[in-house]
């Protein structure tokens, strides 16, 4: 059990890097000046968008990573 959750931890702290490395990769496009209101399909809301939702993914497969790391311990 215990090397099940190691290589658990190990496995989750990879998919926690690959989406950050996704949420990063890239370059961001320019800002540009709205007067109301910023539309749907600009460049880099859509950018912004996109790195939060990675970010999201990220941060729960490294919330999954410690877990498994502090279970093992315990096991």
């Amino acid at each position: 059990m215990h090397q099940r959750l190691e290589i658990g931890a190990a496995f989750f702290a990879f998919l926690a890097a690959f989406f950050w490395f996704l949420s990063s990769y890239g370059k961001m496009p320019p800002m540009v000046d709205y007067w109301d209101s910023v539309p749907e399909t600009d460049p880099f809301y859509l950018a912004v968008k996109f790195s939060a939702r990675m970010n999201k993914w990220a941060a729960l497969f490294s919330g999954l990573s410690a877990l498994c790391a502090a279970t093992a311990i315990y096991v």
